[in-house]
């Protein structure tokens, strides 16, 4: 009886999340998936032989390039075959999730009775929660993103397999894990705090009795160390003090925690999010403080509850603490495991206040239809965004205005399809958000000629080249090929002749 209760909660969690995400299999590659997919010769073998040592989300991670590797040798570029294989990594993450949670609250050592008949349907209710989350939609519908949700997977495995007491496959997982991407580098300490909590009862005895899987687990660290070393993970890291990057992490992870609860406000990229300093800094810090002050306590008075903030710390502790990661600074994919932890609060917290009485008890379940439709919905219209490049990074321009890679996505993605005379402001906006964007500067141009306004298109080359010297040679370039068009030969000549001085090449 109990087996068929916990078979049928994981199969409604499962049909939850194949419902949310039903409509995720047909949106494009977009964005970083550019590079590392697309043109990235080691996975795609039709793709120009570019540098294949050129930094892409791919670098230095061999277990997520396998996996795109292999879904190009089962697919070539059909998108599809990427998206599915997204979505069978993020319900088998959600598998993994249902058994960690049915364990813990069924092991009579720690609960006693006090969840016995009802963990089937309270893992199942965790589980299907987190698998519709909408924050969870950059983890699973961006294609590239995958590192995310796999990563994800093998540090759930390796919980699940210190619970089965498979040591050795508790060591693989984390070896796995730390090969597709570095947020694994805290599942040893987890491991051991989840010991500790849950099984052992203490430091000293989870480290007595398990020994030689600890040791495993640290001995993993040798992997990021080596991307360390080799220097394959390290082009998006600096730019910015660890001080500054801290202090503007307190913003972020408050802005997270209220996507948690009011998932409306998706965005793709938060390229513009601004440093902290001075006041900026106050009323986040004193948020996350508390947090993480209750933390602690709990740790000791209420160790389960310390559990669960310790899990949520602890895995965004790699990104959002002190390692600046300039290219990225928020990235809402980050909180793919962290949400694990207020979404168990809220569902086991919630049902065992609730179920005292009967009418408590079907209030619960009422509440819980009512919360996995709400998100299971949103998370449906959030992947109908992804099917759309033009949509999606509308959606980014709306939220973000301030942001010029996203200005310049959006004139980019306009521009492909044809409609030069709407890219051209898009990329003008993002020149002047960052007057530095040679790349907004080159598309500005060329839009401008596409569009049919030469005229224009030369003023902006003559204003540019004394304003961005790094632009100067294709500005010359550009308006070379104008002033010989329009008969111009001198003018066209001058300019040629610059850029041989500055590449030492014919036009």
């Amino acid at each position: 009886m109990a087996e068929s209760r916990s078979r049928a909660a994981l199969i409604l969690a499962i049909l939850c999340g194949l419902a949310a995400y039903s409509d995720s299999l047909r949106g494009p590659f977009i964005f970083d998936d550019i590079d590392a997919i697309l043109n990235n010769p080691q996975v795609n073998r039709s793709a120009p032989h570019a540098d294949t040592n050129a930094p892409t989300t791919l670098s230095g991670r061999p277990i997520l390039r396998a996996t795109f590797i292999l879904d190009y040798a089962i697919g070539g570029l059909h998108i599809e075959v990427y998206h599915i294989t997204n979505l069978l990594i993020h319900l088998a993450a959600g598998v993994v999730l249902f058994g960690i949670v049915h364990r813990n609250l069924t092991s009579a050592h720690f609960w006693g009775d006090r969840f016995g008949h009802s963990a089937p349907w309270l893992a199942g209710a965790v589980s299907a929660v987190w698998l519709v989350h909408p924050l969870n939609t950059e983890a699973v519908t961006y294609t590239v993103q995958r590192a995310e949700s796999l990563a994800g997977f093998f540090y759930l495995l390796v919980i699940y397999f210190l619970i089965r007491n498979w040591r050795l496959a508790a060591v693989a997982a984390c070896a796995l894990g730390l090969g597709t991407k570095e947020v694994v580098a805290t599942a040893p300490l987890l491991a051991l705090l989840y010991d500790r909590t849950f099984i052992a009862g203490s430091f000293a005895a989870a480290l007595k009795s398990r020994a030689l899987l600890y040791l495993g687990l640290g001995a993993t660290w040798i992997i990021p160390i080596i991307g360390i070393v080799n220097g394959s993970r390290t082009h998006s890291i600096g730019n910015l003090s660890p001080l500054t990057y801290a202090q503007t992490q307190l913003g972020v992870i408050a802005h997270y925690i209220a996507l948690i609860f009011w998932p409306q406000n998706l965005v793709l990229d938060y390229y513009d999010w601004p440093n902290a300093h001075g006041a900026a800094v106050g009323l986040p810090a004193i948020f996350v403080a508390i947090l993480i002050l209750l933390t602690l306590v709990s740790l000791w008075l209420r160790p389960w509850l310390g559990f669960l903030g310790a899990w949520f710390f602890l895995i965004l502790a790699p990104s959002s603490s002190f390692l600046p990661i300039f290219t990225e600074i928020a990235a809402e994919h980050r909180m793919y495991l962290p949400l694990i932890a207020p979404v168990v609060l809220l569902i086991v917290g919630g049902w065992a206040i609730l179920s005292r009485t009967l009418a408590g008890a079907w209030t619960a379940a009422f509440l819980l239809t009512v919360i996995l439709a709400a998100l299971a919905a949103r998370t449906f219209l959030r992947n109908a965004e992804y099917q759309d490049p033009q949509t999606i990074w509308t959606d980014n321009v709306q939220e973000r205005p301030n942001n010029p890679r996203a200005h310049f996505n959006l004139g980019y993605t306009l521009m492909l399809s044809g409609n030069t005379a709407d890219a051209a402001p898009q990329f003008r906006q993002a020149l002047d958000l960052a007057s530095d964007y040679y790349a907004a500067a080159a598309a500005l141009g060329r839009a401008l000629i596409e569009s049919g306004h030469p005229a224009d298109a030369e003023k902006f080359y003559t204003d540019e080249i004394p304003a961005f010297p790094a632009f100067a040679p294709e500005a010359h370039l550009q308006r070379g090929r104008l002033r010989f068009a329009r008969g111009d030969a001198s003018g066209a000549e001058e300019d040629f002749q610059s850029v041989r001085h500055s590449s030492g090449t014919t036009p």
